[in-house]
Parts: structure tokens; sequence; C-alpha cells
């Protein structure tokens, strides 16, 4: 339904309008029941925090605290936006940063407060931005969540391919994945030119494996990564930077790797 009557275009230029057919209100329900209440659009894998405030969750005890610490880092930390509001409203904690010197009325909290955000933008085409900063040989990393359902990981990689196109960038490896030390940080490609007889990257997109929204806030290590391979103007490691046990073949292998670790 979305392909034929209401798609995500038509759907964001009625809402920032606030003039919504009939026809995308009855696909925008339909979307939200086969979703569910309890799905969180940010993160599509992610459970809900189940408790009633942070206050409880950080109250937790013994056996079961650490119980829990074992299922946050299997699954992340459900309840982790409640964590980060209370510890960033902590008076000792703004003194420490330097936050809030005018002693503001009011809690600090996501994305809320004095800051308003211009909805009309939203619909401004920034492929001819892109663009332009391309031209200027100044490098570009696109990447994206593979589990942020807003923003499809497959509609950034057309962007990427759209704007290496029409720049006639040349790709410099195959689309595949890339490490963040020993595990598949995500997938990715870049595409550059060549400058003084070297291959040089201008274009990088990536997806993060198992990231939502805002991939720093959910996968730190992996947007890490990808940010210290963008600082340094190369594409994202391709293998992992960490010696495995099963590719030493002889005992002096063993012991360079003890040197190493020491």
């Amino acid at each position: 339904m979305k392909r034929t009557i209401c798609n995500e275009t038509r759907l964001l230029l009625e809402s920032i309008h606030n003039n919504m057919s009939n026809e995308c209100s009855e696909v925008w329900e339909l979307t939200n029941e086969e979703m569910g209440s309890d799905t969180d659009m940010g993160d599509l894998l992610a459970p809900i925090c189940l408790s009633s405030g942070a206050a409880e969750q950080l109250g937790v005890l013994g056996k079961l605290a650490t119980v829990h610490e074992k299922d946050v880092r299997k699954i992340g930390d459900p309840c982790l936006t409640d964590r980060i509001y209370m510890y960033l409203n902590k008076p000792e904690v703004q003194k420490a940063l330097h936050a809030n010197t005018t002693h503001l009325p009011y809690a600090w909290d996501f994305c809320l407060g004095h800051l308003q955000y211009q909805r009309g933008d939203l619909a401004i085409n920034v492929l001819p931005l892109l663009s332009n900063i391309l031209k200027e040989n100044i490098q570009v990393l696109l990447y994206s969540g593979d589990q942020y359902t807003k923003i499809p990981l497959t509609q950034t990689r057309k962007i990427a391919k759209l704007l290496a196109r029409d720049l006639k960038l040349v790709a410099l490896d195959k689309y595949g994945p890339w490490y963040d030390d020993l595990q598949i940080g995500g997938w990715s490609q870049s595409y550059g030119g060549v400058r003084e007889g070297k291959n040089v990257t201008y274009l990088t997109f990536a997806t993060v494996r198992g990231a939502a929204h805002e991939v720093p806030y959910t996968s730190p290590s992996q947007a890490l990564t990808l940010f210290r391979a963008f600082l340094k103007g190369q594409p994202p490691s391709r293998r992992n930077n960490t010696i495995r046990a099963n590719t030493l073949h002889n005992p002096t292998d063993l012991m360079n790797l003890f040197s190493i670790a020491i």
C-alpha cells in the first residue's frame, strides 16, 4: 500500500503541511497496527524498557543486577535513555560539564526545550549539497544502522550510487564487510578517483551492523572505527585488526603474540 497508495515522501509532505489525506491516514494506521505499539521505529530489534522509571533499574541489587548486566551486554540496554536522562540532570554532572550555568527552571531532555526543528526543511533535497561538497574534494561518509526503520540503508546506498555516477567516481572496492576489530562492523563500498598517481577516497557508504537511530548512541565502538577511517581518508578496514589464535602456525608465532600482548 505504501508503494501504490501513499509512499513515504507523500506521507512526509502531507504531515509537514498538516494536510493529511484519508488515503495516507489509512496507510499510516495500518502500518502502526502491523508494527505494534511496542516496536521502536528507531531500533527494530530493541526490547522496550519495562521499568516505570530508571530509578527502579538503578536500584536492582545482588544477583538480579548481575543478570541484568549480562542481558544488557547481549541485547543493549532498553532503559539507556532513562539512565542518560537521570545522569545528565544531576547537578554535579552538569557542573563538571560546565552546563546549565544559568540554572534553567526545567530539566534537560532529548531534542526538546527551546530547540525547534523547521519541519519544512525535512523535504529539502540534500543531493545537490552533497554533490557540491564532493566537487570540492571534501570526503563524505554516508552510513546507516541496519536496524533503523525510518531511513532504510537501501535508500542511503542508492544515494551513494547516484552521487558516484553523477560525479563519475569509480568504485575502489566491492560491496563487502568491514571490520571493527574481530567482528564484522557492517558492509561498505567506497568511491573515488586518482590524484597524483594514487587512489583517493571521496565517498564511502557503510552500514553499521546491529545499529539503530543515532549510530554512536547504539553502537559506539563501530561508530568510532568508522570515524577513525574517515579522518584518515581511508575506507573502513576490510580485515580484522587482531591476530586470531587459529592463524598461529608455530610456537614462535605464539611467543610473538604474547610479546605483543605484554
